[in-house]
C-alpha cells in the first residue's frame, strides 16, 4: 500500500519547485501554501507574484502589497539592496552590472553582428546605469548636506528615510538626453573641469552635471581630453560620432534599448506618476526580509504590462541582494511565471542569489514558450532542469503525461497524473516520487480589495484627458508660451 503523507507547506522551503498539471489544482496547491505560511514559516519571507490580485484578495491574514496602480501598495526600493550589499556596493560600476543582470534581455546571436551589438548593447546599458547611479548619490548627498548630516552616517541615516529608487529612476531622462547629445556629434555637454573645483571650493552642492562629470574624470581619464577644452565627454568610447557618421552608433542604441525596454516602462511609469505615488510608502526590502514575521508579500499587475515586467526580474533580484545582507531566506512563488517576463533569467537568479528559492508554474505554455524562444518540445526539457523538485497535479494532458513518463522512475509510480485526483500530488526528486495529500478548501471570496490610485486635483488616469486645461481659450500667445514652434 503506498504511503500517502500529507502536504505541506515548508515542502517548498530552500528547494526550486515546479508546479506542473491542472490549472485548478495548481491554484488549489498555492492557496493552501499562502494559507499555512504564516503558521508553519513565520521567518521565512514569502513574496507572491499574484498577476491578477485574487490571491492578495483572498488572504485572510496581515500581508504586504505592491501594486504599482493601489492606494495600498508600497513602493519598494529595489536599489538599495544592492548599493548596501558589501561586495557589490563597493562601486557603482559593480552595482550597475548587478541591476543589468535583471533588466537586459539577451538576444539569441545568429551571427557575429548579432553578438556584435549585442555585447555594446550591454556596455552602453551598463554605462546608462553607472551614470544614474552616480548622479542619484550626488542626490542623496546633497539631500544629506541640507539635512545637516555628516560623513557616512549621514548618508546612512538619508537612505533609510528616502526611496532611492525613485531618485535613481528620475535620472534617466537625462542621461538618455546625453546619449542622444553624443550620437548627433554634440561633444560639450558637461562643464569643464576647472568648474568642478571652483564648485567644491565654494562648499556648495554639486549640480548633476558636474557630479558626472567629475566622475568621468575621475575613472575614465582616457576621455577627458575633448580637443583643447579639457572636458569629460560621456559614453566616448562607445556612442560619440562627429555627427555625420552616425548609423553604428544609433544601432547601438536601439538594441540597447529593445533589450532593456520593460526597464524603461518602469522607469517611465515611476516619473511619470511622482506626485501620485507621493502618499505611498517606501518598502525596504532588507527590513523585510529580516523580519517577515509570516507576513507574506504579494507582487500583483498594475495594468501596465511593459512595466510589470521590468518590474518582476528587477524585484526578486533585489530580493536576492536583500536577503543576502540580511542573511536569511525567502521563497518566490510565482504561479504564472509566463506572464511576469521572469523565466529567462531564472538560471541566473539561481546561480546569482543562494537565500532565494523559487517556485514557479505557468498560465499559458504557449505564451511561456513565445517568452523563452524554446519550441515546445525542448521547453519542458528546460522547466524541468529549472527545477530539483516537481509537483505533478491531476491532469490528462498529453504533454504532462509524458513528461512524467519520461522523467519519472517506473519503480515508484503508483499514480501517475491522468491516476491523480484532485485531494493527491506527486511529489518527484530526481526521478523518485512520493505522494502527498492535500484537502482542498472549499472556495474563498474576497476579504479585501485593492482600491486603484486616482490622480489629485480632479485630474484622470486617461491619457486622452492628462493635461487638459480647465479654461483659458487657446490662441497665437498661449502656443507660443507652451514652447510650440509654428
Amino acid at each position: 500500500m503506498v504511503e500517502i503523507e500529507q502536504f505541506k507547506a515548508e515542502m517548498l522551503c530552500g528547494r526550486d519547485t515546479l508546479l506542473f498539471g491542472s490549472s485548478e489544482r495548481k491554484k488549489a496547491t498555492v492557496a493552501a501554501v499562502i494559507d499555512e505560511w504564516p503558521a508553519s514559516c513565520p521567518e521565512t519571507a514569502l513574496i507572491v507574484f499574484d498577476h491578477g490580485g485574487e490571491l492578495y484578495e483572498r488572504f485572510a491574514g496581515d500581508a504586504l502589497l505592491i501594486d504599482l496602480s493601489s492606494e495600498d501598495s508600497l513602493i519598494p526600493d529595489v536599489t538599495e539592496p544592492f548599493v548596501l550589499n558589501e561586495d557589490i556596493g563597493v562601486s557603482s560600476e559593480n552595482i550597475a552590472y548587478a541591476v543589468r543582470q535583471a533588466i537586459y534581455q539577451e538576444i539569441r546571436s545568429r551571427d557575429a553582428n548579432d553578438k556584435f551589438f549585442d555585447d555594446l548593447g550591454k556596455l552602453v546599458t551598463d554605462r546608462m546605469l553607472t551614470y544614474m547611479l552616480e548622479t542619484a548619490k550626488n542626490v542623496v548627498h546633497n539631500l544629506a548636506f541640507a539635512s545637516s548630516e555628516e560623513g557616512s552616517g549621514g548618508v546612512a541615516r538619508t537612505l533609510d528615510r528616502i526611496n532611492l529608487f525613485s531618485i535613481f529612476c528620475r535620472q534617466h531622462r537625462y542621461i538618455e538626453t546625453l546619449m542622444t547629445k553624443i550620437i548627433g556629434g554634440e561633444s560639450d555637454v558637461l562643464p569643464v573641469k576647472y568648474r568642478i573645483a571652483e564648485e567644491e571650493n565654494s562648499g556648495h552642492p554639486l549640480t548633476r552635471e558636474l557630479a558626472l562629470a567629475k566622475y568621468i574624470l575621475t575613472r575614465e581619464l582616457r576621455f577627458q581630453k575633448n580637443g583643447d577644452r579639457e572636458a569629460p565627454v560621456p559614453f566616448a568610447d562607445l556612442l560619440m560620432t562627429n555627427g555625420d557618421n552616425t548609423n553604428t552608433q544609433r544601432c547601438i542604441k536601439m538594441q540597447a534599448d529593445a533589450s532593456t525596454s520593460d526597464f524603461r516602462a518602469l522607469v517611465a511609469m515611476i516619473t511619470d506618476n511622482t506626485a501620485l505615488f507621493s502618499g505611498n510608502r517606501t518598502l525596504k526590502l532588507e527590513s523585510y526580509l529580516k523580519a517577515p514575521a509570516g507576513r507574506p508579500l504579494f507582487i500583483s499587475g498594475s495594468g501596465n504590462a511593459a512595466a510589470d515586467r521590468g518590474l518582476a526580474p528587477l524585484l526578486t533580484a533585489a530580493a536576492g541582494a536583500a536577503a543576502r545582507n540580511a542573511k536569511s531566506a525567502a521563497v518566490v512563488l510565482m504561479p504564472e511565471i509566463d506572464r511576469w517576463g521572469v523565466f529567462n533569467y531564472l538560471d541566473k537568479f539561481r546561480q546569482n542569489w543562494e537565500r532565494l528559492s523559487f517556485t514557479f508554474g505557468y498560465d499559458n505554455f504557449f505564451r511561456l514558450s513565445l517568452e523563452s524562444r524554446t519550441d515546445e518540445e525542448r521547453l519542458i526539457d528546460t522547466l524541468y532542469s529549472s527545477s530539483v523538485q516537481r509537483i505533478w497535479h491531476a491532469s490528462e494532458e498529453e504533454r504532462i503525461c509524458k513528461a512524467f513518463d519520461t522523467y519519472v522512475s517506473e519503480a515508484d509510480v503508483t499514480y501517475s497524473p491522468e491516476d491523480l485526483d484532485s485531494e493527491i500530488r506527486a511529489i518527484e526528486r530526481e526521478g523518485h516520487v512520493s505522494y502527498a495529500s492535500l484537502q482542498e478548501p472549499p472556495e474563498r471570496h474576497s476579504v479585501r480589495k485593492r482600491v486603484r490610485l486616482r490622480r489629485k486635483s480632479g485630474g484622470s488616469k486617461l491619457w486622452i484627458t492628462s493635461g487638459a486645461k480647465k479654461s483659458g481659450k487657446l490662441t497665437l500667445e498661449s502656443l507660443l508660451e507652451e514652447g510650440d514652434t509654428l
